[in-house]
């Protein structure tokens, strides 16, 4: 049925735009924060893409779609786009460099350093875990800096650039408490284990699947839910929390206002090390707790979720809807007669276009639309909701070009990728599934 319409489905891959050198070499250099926060926040929205802006706005919408304005999804990508560029700059470029030998005042509040303390002296080591989300750069930085020895688990770009940074500033002394391992390679992995069996803290962000076979493979994975969508994420940590009866403190260093806090969730304790179907079992309920709390973080602070640009390559891929075109075309016939505009679902869509293709993703399947180049018009009437397409437009087009168009129509319709747009401009929801015409 797609290849009757002329409608191809298309990679998964995001397009990409061409880089702009500028915004990348300012955060490549040092300066004031407010000036760099300044250039940055000014940056247009076509800026912004090169650093994942429509990755961020996909995402968030696969999540928050169904529940939240487009308005509001387009606001929060754009901030959580700035966050990560402006979080990853000023911890790298501004806060590591500043330190001294002397330890430096916690930069976080409410930090769990009783908890922490309280977990290290029953004997089995700690875990932190949170969030590729606001400041969490600052949580194992604060937890050196009060005098505990705590290891970092990182992705390879990540272990390079702390090891640059105590390079540059060999004297600080975080380095005292502060130890981090590239858990792309097999030494990472062991490392955490000694860390635990010496009843030592270790600090991660899990979410992102870092690990020896990356965002790729199905090993020490389980299915967790977040606000309804299913995602699949690394259980590694959890399982050698169960190996070694390690509490499990869940943390999310974000902004309140005008200060920088950590909200801290449940201790997910196994009292004793588990193994076999105990051990299964804890590692799946834990998880699902520790990405429960993260589901509540992200609805406030989702502005801040540096990480969100990511989400793709470990969500679940959602329903994909196909109704039959028997149905959908006299709905639309019925919707064009009425006086009804048809536009792409804002909900559901997010356009990917590039200079030399048109592409539409469905944030909910993760699947792509590659739209034939030669029905460029009738897809940027479509893509805008103020303009879409009309029974007025479609029957002043010639004949050939609207037969074509209609195929088209149809075939996006039976995807749920357009629908109908409301004609009161003040209806909230302002738009409704062709569907519900049938």
């Amino acid at each position: 049925m797609v290849a009757r319409t002329g409608l191809a489905a298309a990679s998964t891959k995001l397009v990409s735009d061409p880089p702009r050198r500028s915004l990348e070499k300012l955060l490549e250099q040092d300066g004031e924060p407010v000036a760099i926060s300044a250039q940055v926040n000014s940056a247009t929205d076509e800026e912004l893409k090169q650093f994942g802006l429509k990755a961020y706005t996909m995402n968030l919408m696969s999540l928050f779609g169904e529940r939240w304005e487009p308005a509001r999804i387009r606001a929060t990508a754009r901030a959580a786009t700035i966050s990560k560029m402006l979080g990853g700059w000023e911890y790298h470029h501004h806060y590591l460099p500043s330190l001294t030998s002397k330890p430096d005042a916690l930069r976080l509040e409410n930090m769990p350093i009783d908890l922490i303390e309280q977990a290290l002296d029953r004997g089995r080591g700690a875990i932190v875990m949170t969030f590729h989300l606001g400041h969490m750069r600052y949580l194992p930085s604060d937890i050196a800096h009060a005098g505990i020895g705590v290891l970092l688990p990182l992705a390879g770009d990540a272990f390079a650039d702390y090891t640059t940074a105590r390079q540059a500033n060999p004297d600080a002394s975080l380095w005292n408490n502060l130890r981090f391992e590239n858990v792309e390679v097999a030494a990472g992995s062991i490392a955490l284990a000694r860390t635990l069996a010496k009843g030592g803290c270790i600090l991660s962000a899990i979410d992102g699947n870092t690990g020896i076979d990356g965002t790729s493979g199905d090993q020490q994975r389980v299915k967790v839910q977040i606000h309804g969508v299913t995602a699949q994420v690394k259980v590694g940590l959890f399982t050698l929390a169960a190996r070694f009866g390690t509490p499990i403190i869940v943390a999310a260093a974000h902004e309140s206002g005008a200060q920088r806090v950590c909200s801290v969730g449940p201790v997910i304790d196994p009292g004793s090390r588990l193994k076999g179907e105990r051990k299964d079992a804890f590692v799946a309920a834990s998880a699902q707790t520790a990405y429960s709390f993260f589901g509540e973080i992200l609805e406030q602070h989702a502005d801040e979720w540096c990480g969100g640009d990511l989400f793709h390559q470990w969500r679940v891929p959602g329903h994909a809807p196909q109704i039959e075109l028997s149905e959908i075309e006299p709905a639309l016939e019925r919707i064009l007669k009425a006086g009804g505009r048809l536009a792409i679902n804002t909900r559901r869509i997010v356009p990917l276009h590039s200079d030399d293709d048109l592409v539409w993703s469905d944030a909910r399947s993760g699947g792509c639309f590659s739209l034939p180049a030669a029905m460029a018009n009738v897809v940027m009437r479509l893509a805008d909701p103020g303009v879409g397409v009309d029974r007025v437009w479609l029957n002043s087009q010639p004949e050939a070009e609207r037969d074509q168009a209609w195929r088209l129509l149809c075939a996006l319709a039976s995807r749920q990728a357009v629908v109908e747009i409301a004609s009161d401009p003040t209806d909230s929801e302002h738009r409704r599934e062709v569907v519900a015409s049938v």
